[in-house]
């Protein structure tokens, strides 16, 4: 059930292929921006934030019953995981959401190889403000990872009525394994005794 914007919408243009073969791109007046969701069953409900991974549909305002999918089957899977564990963490205000959800835009739409531009391909954006060349510097894919995310994947599984809406993704953490928890207790441990022994023989 979508409950507005998670932190605000800059507005944009993008262009794609609409209509399906033969390629031809068309533009659309769109808001770039995460979505707060309310998962209202099973219960408890939930809340989360969603990204648009499907520039093809408009988001249905009211409740919708979404099928949980393998993000896997995503186009350009891996470069979007990639996308997620070095930039979601940097998703903090109206800009950042813009910029993610237009680079999450470009992979996923992105089908012409040759790497990722948002000015040609068989995606492309104009306007949003600084997010676009925000956008564009997050798609090198060369960043360091700034935490470790499971993607969720929820599309309108409906095949037999007229009623659509966007896929979306959700992330989620992914807790360090326990071995590595207490190895990096270790190294933190280490590191502690060994600055207290500095400090003694430096006295």
């Amino acid at each position: 059930d979508y409950q507005g914007s998670a932190y605000g919408y800059i507005g944009g243009t993008i262009k794609a292929d609409f209509n399906g073969s033969p390629l031809t791109l068309e533009s659309k007046s769109v808001s770039a921006g995460g979505f707060n969701m309310l998962v209202t069953s099973p219960t408890p409900q939930q809340s989360l934030i969603a990204w648009c991974v499907d520039v093809f549909h408009w988001l249905d305002p009211k409740p919708f019953v979404y099928t949980n999918g393998n993000a896997a089957t995503l186009n350009n899977f891996n470069d979007l995981q990639n996308l997620v564990n070095q930039r979601y963490a940097l998703v903090t205000d109206t800009l950042t959401s813009a910029a993610f959800q237009i680079a999450v835009w470009e992979i996923v739409t992105e089908t012409g190889g040759g790497g990722y531009s948002l000015a040609n391909g068989t995606f492309q954006a104009t306007g949003f403000g600084g997010a676009l060349a925000l956008a564009d510097s997050w798609l090198n894919l060369n960043g360091q990872n700034t935490g470790n995310y499971k993607i969720a994947y929820f599309y309108d599984g409906i095949t037999n009525d007229n009623k659509y809406t966007q896929d979306l993704i959700s992330m989620s953490p992914v807790p360090l394994p326990g071995a590595a928890v207490l190895m990096l207790s270790a190294l933190g441990l280490g590191g502690l005794l060994s600055r207290r022994r500095s400090r003694k023989t430096a006295a």
